[in-house]
């Protein structure tokens, strides 16, 4: 996995980002030169897949208050969830129609997963349309500052885990990234967790403030409040670096002396296949400018998501998703999940 999250990981530290925003009235001028005629005359629905709250929603809603104030019209999240995301993948692939009133903020590897191992040949990832990259974050294991495990540090959590079988609980998401993580703690040192389901990061971090799990997988975005008012604390990172949110906090690798524990979620937005081309382009340079807009910039980085350091359109997104999509594919047949 390092190979896979490190590669996009360093692309989008290492790039700088993309020239200033032009003045807001210039952006909106150029945009509506790209306006279709007869689009949008009715409010766009940005589609979540999971609940409010999560790192996915709060994405969602930062961007569609952008996009509104450059197109004059309204955008509307809505979470359909489910299955753990699978209700809302499949929406999108089959049901959601192609007129560019629906608008898919999806992630990687949730997204491949479900396609790879879940949808069962329902649908496939040739039936969306990639748009725009929108930012990323990587996963993190937190505890409660009330809870067993409130003064122990990873090491100390995954040696209880592997001395005393079953005595550790742990929100996952199934068949998904947050139960990975999890897996791939246990492959490399032999602890073994109790994984507790959830739809989402959101519904774990409230069961684990609730003392119903010990730990709760998720991103910032999902536990900020929780964090500010001291009732967590986050103990490892899932990234190849430290986090500038909390320099504090090591990463998975370091607290364990493991290598290849990175997980990222990659969010962007994608449309159904078949969307016109020209709604297509417009929302293409709507995120554009939205995602060059400081404002939006800075409320992503204090609920905790990193933007994008370059702006990524549709080619670039497709050819980032190809990457996730390959390397995800050899670590799911590596480990037995899916056949050669």
């Amino acid at each position: 996995m390092t190979t896979l999250f490190g590669i996009v990981t360093a692309l989008l530290l290492t790039l700088g980002l993309a020239g200033g925003a032009a003045a807001q009235g210039d952006a909106k001028a150029k945009l509506q030169a790209l306006r279709p005629k007869d689009y949008p005359t009715q409010p766009i629905e940005f589609v979540v897949v999971y609940p409010a709250g999560g790192g996915m929603d709060v994405t969602a809603r930062l961007l569609g208050k952008y996009v509104e104030k450059y197109i004059d019209q309204r955008v509307i999240v809505v979470n359909r969830t489910g299955g753990a995301g699978l209700i809302g993948h499949t929406y999108l692939a089959t049901q959601a129609k192609n007129d560019g009133y629906t608008v898919g903020v999806l992630a990687n590897p949730f997204w491949t997963e479900d396609e790879l191992i879940r949808a069962k040949g329902k649908w496939a990832l040739k039936d969306f349309t990639p748009v725009a990259f929108i930012n990323y974050d990587p996963l993190t294991w937190v505890v409660s500052t009330e809870g067993g495990l409130k003064d122990r540090s990873v090491k100390e959590i995954v040696a209880l885990a592997k001395d005393k079988p079953g005595s550790v609980r742990i929100a996952i998401t199934p068949d998904g990234a947050f139960q990975f993580l999890a897996e791939s703690v246990e492959a490399l040192t032999g602890a073994k967790l109790v994984k507790v389901p959830f739809q989402g990061g959101a519904p774990g971090m409230t069961a684990l403030v609730g003392g119903h799990v010990d730990i709760a997988t998720g991103f910032l975005a999902e536990y900020r409040g929780h964090l500010d008012a001291g009732k967590v604390r986050p103990v490892a990172v899932a990234a190849q670096e430290r986090s500038t949110f909390f320099p504090q906090v090591p990463t998975f690798n370091e607290g364990l002396g493991t290598s290849g524990v990175v997980w990222t979620a990659w969010r962007f937005a994608a449309v159904p296949k078949g969307t016109p081309a020209d709604r297509l382009k417009f929302l293409e340079a709507a995120i554009d400018v939205a995602m060059h807009d400081r404002e939006l910039l800075d409320e992503y980085k204090k609920v905790g998501v990193i933007a994008g350091t370059q702006y990524l359109g549709a080619r670039e997104t497709v050819a980032e998703i190809d990457r996730f999509y390959q390397g995800h594919k050899e670590f799911l047949t590596k480990t037995g999940r899916i056949g050669q």
